[in-house]
């Protein structure tokens, strides 16, 4: 059954996580070794991620089979990815994308709490939340798709709120792509970049975030968590040389699904 707008964004009963576990470690190694086969991914730095018990991770989001780059890193582990609630709500595409992890985000500005409703240790009178059974929850923080880019776009806070909210770090994840050993469409050049997916280190909220006098997360403290973590995620990019010359826009929605 396809997710409805105001269910909960995640499922936690028994039956839906065996099966989700169960298609997970089936369609993930499949879908990552197509995409190893197109960019020749490249794993760096894995050990930032080891020993954290709780996360939100960010990353630029950069080609259609990011979400299997980045299940994969952490595999066996499992972890929770966004989506548009578009995607979700349709017919069986929408099961199937929840099976795989895919968390929707509730339409309207503040549709991130409905995500951070469900992460809290408080959650179901604190019989089980999100955070009980995955570790990581992915954020594509830029909002779309833009393809084989390397100059990252401005970040949407809810990440970062929910990272401030329950005072766990953000570990960015950056793709960077190179040409080859050839100029990019040359003769003997790729027509696609090779890509390595690098972890950063984990960027506490505590560092950036501060309350106001009701309590609240202030929105220009958030906006510079979010800023420092985007400026780390470039600066990482351009240190490595990332190429520009595969850049072809923002990817083109699904009509009829999430456009």
């Amino acid at each position: 059954m396809p997710y409805k707008h105001g269910r909960p964004v995640i499922d936690l009963s028994l039956p839906f996580r065996i099966a989700s576990t169960i298609v997970l470690y089936i369609v993930v190694p499949i879908a990552f070794f197509i995409n190893y086969m197109m960019f020749f991914t490249r794993y760096k730095n894995r050990f930032y991620i080891k020993g954290i018990r709780r996360a939100i991770t960010v990353s630029n989001h950069t080609t259609f089979l990011d979400p299997a780059k980045i299940a994969f890193l952490i595999m066996p582990g499992l972890m929770y990815q966004t989506l548009l609630e578009g995607t979700v709500e349709f017919p069986f595409l929408g099961t199937f994308t929840r099976i795989l992890g895919g968390v929707p985000i509730p339409r309207g500005i503040s549709g991130h709490k409905k995500i951070l409703e469900i992460l809290k240790p408080e959650y179901n009178n604190g019989r089980g939340c999100g955070f009980t059974y995955r570790r990581f929850m992915h954020f594509y923080s830029e909002g779309e798709c833009f393809l084989y880019n390397q100059k990252i776009n401005k970040f949407k806070p809810g990440a970062f709120i929910i990272a401030a909210e329950l005072d766990i770090p953000v570990i960015p994840l950056v793709t960077v792509f190179k040409e080859g050993p050839f100029k990019a469409w040359s003769f003997l050049g790729r027509s696609l970049p090779l890509e390595t997916l690098i972890v950063l280190k984990p960027v506490y909220p505590r560092d950036y975030a501060v309350k106001n006098e009701k309590g609240e997360f202030t929105s220009e403290s958030i906006k510079e968590f979010s800023e420092a973590v985007r400026n780390k995620m470039q600066a990482e990019i351009d240190r490595r040389g990332g190429s520009c010359a595969f850049y072809r826009g923002q990817m083109e929605r699904m009509k009829g699904i999430n456009d």
